[in-house]
């Protein structure tokens, strides 16, 4: 098995890289770069180590509501209208996504499986300062074969969907609110900054509401890795009208809900999977986040987010404690508490929702950057609160995940990633199983914008054929992230 693997892999290195010089020989070096570089004149790489994982600047880009004070507009959208004009303002302020696999491989006890697939998701992006104070920043999302849910069918393949994204929402620097107040300001390029000169200072605070990434200014953000999630895995029996979860994705487990037999809602009855992102870590969920930078090295934030039936409140910080030319360290600790952000299952039948539940989860995490390395992890803790006394005995209430991740670019066109994902599950004892997962993968990039990769995700536990979590043994993945 482990020769197929590495035959498999071989065989679509070559391909990919022989796709990637035909390419190279009939395409010129991409002029188009997304939004924000076009708006700036920047290349990606000015705010990101390689897309979507941001250094040090585009960190701070997004911590001021995607602006660069010295280079903003003072009359914003306007401005660009009357200089550029409309098409290049319209172009400059869209971006084009596509993501996802082109081969999957998979290794189990059961079966072995190699299939051939599209890309699993576009992104379409509208981005755009629209005052030196004020940003839009919007998603939408196209999906060939989206996921749905229905209580009488469980997950089913949707068909082609289209929506908004993960994010959507507008950035609003309120410093000059603050100054209106009688707080001492400076201006920068049109933004107003608190503070003074040579003493205290204060980036903010930032508004940033709608459908909201709050975790984007921790230390480790959700949404800003190399390695992306996988896609859910469901099936339906010969005979039987409702469908089966077969596998779980692989994700960051820190950030993962990490509980068996838990549900979304009572209406639907839609399982809250054990790897759904959830609570801050959320790929993107109604809310307002409000967010400070304190003389350039403590950032606060609060806000509070739309979650299931119920909704969460939060409190992080990031402490920038070095930041000396090619080498950042931060590190930051969050604390988050749900209002009925999910059901526990029903004593009488755990495959049904019963009553609601609150969720406290709290951690830390961290972020080394040194020339071409960038090593990045979170341990995060989850509990439950108010589980029927019936299930005490058969319900675990408390859980914990660990991911460590490290980047390395050797090279302008390569860049190599692993990453080490271990789940202490909580949940229903007889369904809940710990799981350690290894990933390995290299990115190549004929250009800035576009990336073929390659990666091997590995079960490091012994295989439990009927546990979606543990159910196989490798998952091998090639596929390309392209940026326009």
């Amino acid at each position: 098995m482990l020769r197929r693997s590495i035959v498999v892999v071989a065989l679509f290195a070559t391909a990919a890289g022989f796709v990637t010089v035909v390419l190279y020989a009939q395409v010129q070096p991409a002029a188009a770069v997304p939004a924000f570089a076009r708006q700036y004149d920047l290349q990606c790489n000015a705010c990101h180590t390689r897309p979507p994982r941001l250094n040090r600047f585009g960190e701070q880009f997004h911590m001021m509501g995607f602006q660069i004070p010295s280079a903003s507009r003072p009359d914003g959208l306007l401005g660009s209208l009357k200089e550029d004009g409309p098409a290049k303002t319209l172009i400059d302020s869209l971006a084009l996504r596509v993501v996802g696999g082109l081969f999957e491989y998979s290794e189990s006890p059961r079966e072995t499986e190699s299939k051939l697939e599209p890309p699993h998701e576009i992104e379409f992006f509208i981005a755009r300062p629209i005052m030196p104070s004020l940003s839009l920043y919007a998603e939408l999302e196209y999906q060939p074969n989206g996921i749905a849910f229905s209580r009488d069918r469980g997950f089913f393949d949707g068909g082609h969907t289209f929506g908004l994204g993960k994010e959507a929402f507008f950035m609003w620097n309120m410093g000059a609110l603050l100054g209106a107040a009688g707080a001492p300001t400076m201006e920068m390029g049109g933004q107003t900054m608190v503070g003074r000169h040579g003493g205290f200072t204060m980036h903010g605070p930032m508004l940033m509401a709608g459908k909201i990434d709050p975790n984007t200014n921790f230390s480790y953000a959700t949404n800003r890795q190399m390695l992306l999630d996988t896609e859910l895995e469901f099936e339906r029996e010969p005979g039987e009208d409702r469908s089966e979860v077969h596998r779980l994705p692989i994700v960051p487990y820190a950030f993962a809900s990490k509980f068996f037999g838990l549900f979304k809602n009572r209406d639907e009855g839609e399982p809250q999977l054990v790897t759904d992102q959830v609570m801050y870590n959320t790929a993107g969920a109604p809310g307002a986040d409000f967010h400070a930078m304190f003389n350039d090295v403590v950032l606060g934030q609060i806000g509070f987010l739309r979650e299931n039936e119920g909704f969460n409140t939060y409190a992080a910080a990031r402490f920038d404690l070095l930041d000396r030319g090619e080498l950042t360290f931060s590190v930051s600790a969050l604390v988050n508490w749900g209002f009925g952000v999910v059901r526990a299952p029903d004593p009488a039948d755990p495959n049904q929702p019963g009553g609601r539940l609150d969720r406290l989860r709290y951690g830390i995490a961290a972020n080394v950057r040194w020339k071409q390395f960038d090593v990045y992890g979170a341990v995060i803790w989850d509990r439950l609160y108010g589980l029927p006394g019936e299930l005490r005995g058969t319900f675990v209430g408390t859980a914990t995940g660990l991911t460590i991740q490290a980047d390395y670019l050797v090279h302008e066109k390569l860049m190599l990633s692993s990453r080490f994902d271990q789940l202490w599950a909580g949940g229903l004892k007889d369904e809940k199983q710990d799981g350690s997962v290894l990933s390995l993968q290299a990115k190549f990039y004929p250009w800035q914008n576009i990336a073929f990769f390659v990666r091997d995700s590995v079960n490091l536990r012994s295989v439990v054929e009927d546990s979606p979590l543990r159910n196989w043994r490798n998952q091998l993945f090639v596929g390309i992230d392209w940026d326009f």
